[in-house]
């Protein structure tokens, strides 16, 4: 059985846009994500932040590092939209 730890990337812009949708250090600041077998791919679309208040980020990247063993890590880069950069 293979153990796979999934971790969130941001670019810049991504960053910055969800620090203001969700500020470091608040209870309310986490994000629930589909289950591994259902993950977004390259391009996909995810509206992330509080309720009434999603924004859209996109899937820039998606990587998997092989850790040793049945270990895995899969890394999600999310970005902004084009037109709000």
């Amino acid at each position: 059985m293979s153990n796979i730890q999934l971790d969130i990337e941001w670019t810049e812009a991504a960053s910055r846009k969800i620090e203001k949708l969700m500020p470091r250090g608040n209870q309310d600041a986490f994000l629930a994500l589909p289950p591994v077998e259902c993950l977004p791919m390259e391009g996909d679309v995810l509206f992330l932040g509080p309720a009434g208040k999603q924004q859209p980020f996109i899937v820039a990247e998606r990587q998997y590092h092989h850790d040793g063993e049945a270990d895995w890590t899969i890394i999600l880069i999310l970005d902004v939209p084009q037109a709000t950069h």
